[in-house]
């Protein structure tokens, strides 16, 4: 039973408030209590506790306007990893908290507007090529909200998509032309370590995403038959890094290794097994032994190659450059599209076929500045 009582505040002025049980909340399963105060008089504190009083008796559990976006997320979340795989989840978790909290996660959630999304969706589609998955993440978020009676309607599902940047798009450095690659290779031969260096080569020669360069093991790799067996991948989740099956059918594949990267992959090993004894280090089973770790022998954090390449390289290059690098290569040697496909993993031959589109162009590029030399007159 709520008690009513006379307090003083600040200004040294008296008034009323009561503590009330409003139920157990549905969606967390805690009870929840609420404090009112303000009141100018007793009867009037009165009044507010028997409506009060009287919407839990008739409705139950009384719905607060008090969560804010990054409390629904939490709850959200802890339901959306049960149906997906890990590294949906470790994406979904990382959009979340570089893109989508900063920008909503203190606002409580019924003072989000439509206006406020249309805002926030124009900001991304200037800032990431992927803005939609954006859009989309949050729109899915919010629809939860309004399954479970936290707020009345998605404002999310009324924002008008923006175009793609086409110009912003264009400008950035897609990937390396081969004279190109050469260079940035040998400079990170000199400047890395030669597992450093070795990483940025495989990307280079097999198109590997990061999070299955990271999570390889000796097994995955058959030196005799210059293969190179893609099973897993290293993905985030909170604070956690976790190994796990890849998130389509289409990523599982084995390529074909090109001699050099197999020859320096075999020197790397027999160097790996002498680092790790001089740090006194366990020599793990092949199926175990990641080919690329830190220090103490565990998983690379996902953003060593990244801060390789800003700090230690000074480019603006991404570990996905390497990846549309690899692609562009294999166009330009003959490669068809459904091989290139096969051997990026693709599920959606579109994505592919974006790539082509790329490569075609820069190749017409170069083919009508290669003519205006020749013909310069």
């Amino acid at each position: 039973m709520a008690t009513i009582k006379k307090y003083t505040k600040k200004d040294g002025s008296t008034a009323y408030m009561f503590n009330a049980y409003l139920g157990i909340d549905p969606l967390t399963g805690k009870s929840k209590r609420t404090t009112r105060r303000g009141f100018k008089t007793q009867k009037e504190a009165k009044l507010a506790l028997s409506r009060l009083e009287l919407e839990v008796d008739t409705k139950g559990f009384v719905k607060q306007n008090y969560s804010t976006f990054k409390d629904v997320y939490e709850l959200w979340y802890a339901q959306y990893v049960n149906t997906v795989k890990p590294i949906t989840a470790g994406h979904t978790e990382r959009m979340f908290r570089l893109h989508i909290l900063p920008e909503f996660g203190n606002t409580r959630i019924n003072k989000i507007t439509k206006l406020m999304c249309q805002k926030v969706v124009n900001k991304w589609s200037k800032e990431y090529s992927a803005f939609h998955l954006l859009k989309s993440i949050t729109q899915k978020m919010l629809d939860y909200a309004v399954s479970q009676d936290i707020i009345e309607m998605n404002p999310m599902q009324y924002v008008v998509m923006p175009k793609k940047n086409q110009s912003n798009e264009s400008d950035k450095k897609q990937f390396l032309e081969l004279t190109e690659l050469k260079q940035f290779l040998e400079e990170a031969k000199s400047k890395l370590s030669f597992q450093d260096y070795l990483m940025f080569r495989v990307l280079a020669f097999t198109g590997l995403r990061k999070g299955e360069l990271y999570a390889l093991t000796w097994n995955d790799i058959n030196i005799s038959q210059k293969q190179l067996t893609v099973n897993k991948t290293l993905t985030r989740i909170g604070k956690k890094y976790i190994i796990s099956e890849p998130k389509t059918k289409a990523s599982k594949r084995t390529i074909g290794l090109d001699q050099t990267t197999v020859s320096e992959l075999s020197f790397w090993k027999k160097q790996q097994k002498q680092e790790l004894l001089k740090y006194g280090l366990r020599i793990k089973k092949d199926s175990e032994q990641l080919v690329f770790h830190k220090k103490n022998n565990t998983v690379h954090y996902l953003e060593h190659i990244n801060h390789l390449l800003s700090s230690n390289l000074q480019t603006a290059l991404s570990p996905h450059s390497f990846r549309h690098t690899h692609a562009s290569l294999l166009f330009e040697s003959g490669a068809t599209i459904k091989d290139v496909q096969k051997r990026l993993g693709h599920t959606n031959v579109n994505t592919t076929m974006d790539i082509y589109t790329h490569v075609t162009k820069s190749s017409e590029r170069n083919a009508i500045e290669k003519l205006s030399n020749y013909a310069n007159f």
